[in-house]
């Protein structure tokens, strides 16, 4: 404006005066001019602000497409991933079974990714689904004489290329689905068969933000089956394409997507807006401030904008640190560049210990105050060059660049856990919260980003089983546990069609009665007829390869016949049978427990199911479902193991049990420990207020029997009065201590 009124004073000194005609002109003729004079710029302002807007509005749209899409195509390579593991094993084993399949879909199928199953094809014919609940009926097609899905399977193997089909609707429901089927082939070219990888289209969809956009913008994609163009419309409105829109190509195995996106008010920017700025500066002469709001305004909303956007990718925003997808793209270019230039790094995979249990103890809100300052304290650990990203809730990842020997990287990790150590006052509290971590170094451990990642994680889990707190690096014998997995489970299957198992039967007192009332059932495995196998050792393999199932069923028939027998010979005993997790997993695992009890007729009120304190602060419908319907026919519960979970305690009043087990490490330490006394005293005391019988196991010595005794506690067991016994051992056992009693 300044510079304007310059060049006009200038102008006024070279002309003339003004004449009498000109010095009287009306006033409402200088006004229009001067209105005339102010309003022209002031159109020009707003034709340039109008403009702008709308060259921003494209720009965004662009930029949200671009984010969305390279998400996506992360997302979906990520999914894919998991098929090119499982062909690389079939490769190298030369065939999987359904035990093998659920061992490696437990090692391979992360959580967070959105597969609904894979399926084993080989001769084309499906042999093997991981899960196998609700996918029975797969078992058994044949792609060579199926119709719908015939052509795919023939172009995989014809082609010896991954062919991926879909979204399309699978007859078990479920929304939309995207099929990934990739040919194997053993060595000398020999075809295998077929993998098939279901992945769940619209989780996929919604976990890149897809379902978010769709709140300010229309958003479709199309091309099923990588045709592109012209495929067809499976996300968003198919009308879309037709209007006026921005789209961008997505590549995906065997083809590609087509994304369109268009703001839902359209392209045009509002421009009455614009003209009000228009009409103020009219009325007040303040065109150059208004301008300059407007132009501020638009450039500060564009580059807010710009980072949000950056932000959903790049960023986890909660902690502010690197995301996972970002993660993940950093690492391979870190592997890329190792590879080129011949150096090396430690990646560390990092879990909160017990983080579960301050979240919801102290609620969300404070569980992520927690999350922001350990990842603060993290980040102040990290020197130039390192990565530090949120996996994903109480889960963090770290890479030491250039760091590759083993004294260097136990110092900067003590150094971190030292730093997630430190005491944190949340809503009043302090907390002290520990880690576990995992350690895979490049190139020794892995040599691409996903078999690091997923090695680190393998060793932070041997950290947690350790008890927490430590540090653990991935070695040999964790490549060598998935094979002894797959040799064990062999062997728990032949073991079940040998009759290689047995049950043992341990007697627990009444100290209130002085009387054996009850057993417990135990599993033992003599395998080969031989030497006996700890079912510390072959309990978990079940329970991983599900093969706890078969082997539960087995053993619930043994206990009942038991029990009839001890009914007859006029010895009545109350029997615990130990159920899994696993077990509650299914209405029809316990459909067929409780078909079992009828079919004996055995009362349930005599049957006490022992179970852990993880299974009450499992969050799984399905698994409380089965509970109460379990509870609802009249079996008893009891808390196998008590203390050594985290919050069994508040779950008592959902998950009501009539007996609970003191963990026999407490047992051990009765009257050497004063802090055992006090713990084992107050969980008495906890369980007389509310209603339910203790049994102490694992007593060993007269002392123990004496100060349980003194605490009140209802039932002891133990070797100091019985150890386990076969079933015939058993009887005798019982009817000698009633012929004494």
């Amino acid at each position: 404006m300044c510079c304007s009124h310059c060049a006009m004073d200038r102008h006024q000194q070279q002309v003339r005066p003004f004449s009498k005609r000109e010095r009287i002109r009306p006033p409402i003729q200088v006004g229009l001019l001067a209105a005339l004079v102010v309003l022209i710029p002031s159109l020009l302002f707003v034709l340039v602000i109008v403009q702008g807007e709308q060259r921003d509005i494209a720009a965004e749209a662009e930029q949200l497409m671009d984010a969305l899409a390279t998400k996506l195509e992360g997302r979906l390579q990520a999914n894919l991933a998991v098929g090119i593991g499982f062909e690389a094993q079939i490769a190298v084993l030369g065939d999987l079974n359904q035990v093998g399949l659920n061992v490696l879909a437990e090692r391979l199928i992360d959580p967070d990714l959105n597969i609904r199953h894979v399926a084993l094809a080989p001769d084309l014919v499906v042999q093997a689904v991981y899960p196998l609940p609700g996918n029975e009926a797969a078992i058994g097609l044949d792609y060579r004489t199926h119709e719908k899905q015939r052509k795919a399977a023939l172009q995989a193997m014809e082609t010896n290329e991954m062919v991926l089909a879909g979204p399309l609707r699978l007859v078990q429901g479920g929304g939309s689905h995207l099929i990934a089927r990739f040919p194997v082939y053993l060595a000398q070219d020999e075809p295998w068969g077929l993998i098939a990888l279901v992945i769940r289209a619209d989780e996929l969809f919604a976990d890149v933000g897809l379902i978010d956009a769709q709140s300010h913008y229309q958003l479709a994609l199309r091309g099923a089956d990588g045709l592109g163009e012209s495929g067809a419309v499976f996300f968003g409105d198919a009308d879309l394409f037709q209007q006026d829109v921005k789209t961008l190509n997505i590549e995906v195995p065997g083809g590609s997507w087509q994304m369109a996106i268009r703001p839902i008010n359209g392209w045009n920017a509002p421009l009455a807006i614009y003209l009000i700025y228009g009409v103020i500066a009219l009325l007040f002469a303040v065109l150059g401030g208004a301008a300059a709001y407007s132009l501020r305004r638009s450039v500060t909303m564009r580059l807010a904008h710009m980072r949000h956007l950056e932000s959903l990718s790049a960023i986890d925003p909660l902690t502010r640190i690197t995301s996972r997808y970002q993660f993940e793209r950093d690492l391979a270019e870190q592997v890329t560049v190792c590879e080129r230039d011949g150096c090396g790094f430690t990646l560390l995979f990092i879990d909160l210990d017990h983080f579960k249990e301050v979240n919801d103890g102290l609620g969300h809100a404070r569980g992520d105050e927690l999350l922001v300052t350990m990842a603060d304290r993290m980040n102040s650990c990290m020197q130039r060059g390192d990565l530090l990203s949120r996996m994903g809730s109480d889960e963090f990842t770290a890479v030491f660049r250039g760091v590759t020997s083993t004294v260097e990287i136990e110092r900067r990790a003590e150094e971190l856990m030292a730093a997630i150590n430190q005491p944190v006052n949340i809503g009043g509290l302090d907390i002290t919260i520990t880690s576990s971590i995992g350690v895979a170094v490049y190139p020794e451990d892995g040599r691409d980003g996903e078999t690091l990642i997923r090695h680190a994680d393998r060793a932070k889990f041997e950290s947690k089983r350790s008890g927490r707190n430590t540090l653990y690096f991935f070695n040999a014998s964790m490549r060598n546990e998935a094979d002894l997995y797959i040799e064990l489970t062999s062997a728990i299957k032949a073991g079940l069609q040998k009759d290689e198992f047995e049950v043992y039967y341990q007697p627990i007192y009444d100290l209130r009665q002085g009387a054996y009332t009850r057993c417990e059932a135990l599993m033992r495995w003599r395998r080969g007829g031989k030497d006996m196998v700890s079912p510390a050792d072959f309990i978990p393999v079940a329970e991983q390869s599900g093969l706890i199932i078969e082997l539960g069923a087995w053993l619930a028939d043994e206990v009942f016949n038991c029990y009839q027998i001890m009914q007859a010979a006029g010895l009545p005993m109350r029997f615990s049978i130990n159920r899994s997790a696993q077990e509650f997993s299914s209405l029809r695992h316990t459909q067929h427990f409780m078909n079992l009890q009828e079919k004996r007729d055995i009362p349930t009120h005599d049957i006490t199911l022992e179970i852990t304190e993880s299974l009450l602060m499992s969050d799984n419908r399905t698994k409380s479902d089965n509970f109460q319907l379990l509870k609802e026919h009249g079996f008893l519960f009891s808390i196998d193991d008590f203390g050594t979970g985290y919050s069994a305690i508040n779950y008592l009043r959902s998950y009501p049990a009539e007996t609970l087990k003191i963990d026999r490490s407490f047992i051990w330490e009765l009257g050497k420990s004063e802090q055992a006394d006090v713990l084992v005293r107050v969980i008495i005391q906890l369980a007389q207020a509310l209603g339910i019988a203790v049994v102490a196991e694992g007593v060993e010595t007269p002392q123990q029997l004496e100060l349980l005794r003194d605490m009140g506690c209802d039932y002891i067991q133990g070797f100091y009065l019985a150890k386990p016994m076969p079933q015939s051992e058993f009887k005798d056992f019982i009817r000698d201590a009633v012929a004494a009693s």
